[in-house]
Parts: C-alpha cells; structure tokens; sequence
C-alpha cells in the first residue's frame, strides 16, 4: 500500500474507532441506556431495517440480539429492550446495537477496516489474538459524554470504557474485511475482554459471511 492508502486506511480506523464510543457515550449521558422495553414484558425484536440500513443489517442483528445474549455478558437478568441498526454506521458498514438493562452491544461488519488498521494504532493499545483461529485484535477507547453545565450550556468529555474484539471474516487475511463487537456498561464499569472473548467466539460463528468462509 502506499503512502496516500495507509493515510486513508489510518483516517478511516480513526473514524470507525470514535463512533461507536461517540454514539454509546451520547446515550449514556442522555440516559437513554435504560430499560425501554415495552410493559407486556415481550423480547424485543429486531426493527424493521430503513432505506438507509445497510444490506447485512437483519443478520447481524438476528445473529445478536439471541436470547442467551443477557447470560453471555453475565448479566443473566438483564432483559433486552432495544434490537436496531446502530444509530450512526461508517460508510458502508452494516451494524446492529442491541441495548439491555445495564449495557449496549453493537455488531459491525466492515469491508474497510481491517485488524491490521487497528493493530497499527497504539494509541487504542491493540492486543494482538485468534478467536477460532482466525487473527483478531483486542483494543479499546472511551466514550464521549454529553451533558450541560449549570448555566445549560452544552459540554463533552470522555466517559466510560468501551471495549473492543475485531476479528478478520477470512482466516489468511488480516488486511480485509472484519467484524467487530463493543460492549459498553451503563454502570461506567470496564467491560471484561473475557466477556467480549465469550460473544465473539459464540456470535461471529452464526453469522453467513462467517460459515462462507473458509
């Protein structure tokens, strides 16, 4: 790759990287992380995709939004309120966030970003790692919060942890498509990376673009 492909592979992580804690980090300070779910107490389904939502949508939320998904985060009375294509995808990312009573998952498939481009930014302190024997990359950053002061003006700062697990969707090449898993916690708790091990290693194998691989 040259010199101007690495800079727009490097721009593109950095925008990857930031939405998610971005969008999270928006809906924690807003409090809006909460319990949601309707009164009759029913799981939530996934919503109906937009004009928008990219194609990869509905399987990426089905693959998510399961019902041991409280228990794999080892919040086993957790209840899922909200299943729907993440608020804010990158490019032509398909992306699905699943919100329960304590935390926010969100699957993302990209054609883009790769475990090399994340692997190659030490400031999000990458960890190099398999999951099914696939390379994959452990990392993470911190949401961004929004609130107002005492005077009502509008302030930003950084927030909780998210964590981070993107695993390559081929075995030989680490420099092409990924998915990714973030969890964040309500509670401002550091997620475990055994946690986000756990999803990754149940949830990536239910996925189409996973079993199509070789």
């Amino acid at each position: 790759m040259d010199g101007k492909g690495i800079r727009n592979a490097s721009l593109q992580a950095v925008a990857a990287v930031g939405l998610t804690g971005v969008v999270l980090g928006g809906l924690w300070g807003l409090g809006q992380l909460g319990d949601t779910a309707g009164a009759d107490g029913k799981p939530a389904v996934c919503a109906t995709p937009g004009p928008q939502t990219a194609a990869g949508y509905p399987a990426l939320c089905a693959a998510l939004n399961r019902p041991d998904l409280p228990t794999l985060l080892g919040t086993p009375d957790d209840r899922v309120s909200i299943a729907q294509p993440a608020p804010f995808a990158f490019g032509k990312d398909a992306s699905a966030e699943v919100r329960l009573t304590h935390s926010v998952v969100v699957l993302t498939a990209s054609p883009s970003l790769s475990v090399e481009d994340i692997a190659d930014m030490p400031q999000f302190l990458p960890t190099r790692t398999t999951v099914l024997g696939r390379p994959a990359v452990e990392y993470v950053d911190h949401a961004m919060t929004f609130g107002a002061d005492a005077n009502g003006k509008a302030t930003t700062g950084g927030g909780p942890v998210v964590r981070h697990l993107m695993v390559a969707q081929d075995l030989a090449a680490p420099n092409g498509p990924s998915f990714e898993i973030a969890v964040f916690r309500q509670d401002a708790t550091s997620p475990d990376i055994s946690v986000v091990r756990r999803l990754g290693e149940t949830v990536l194998p239910t996925l189409p673009a996973w079993t199509a691989t070789p």
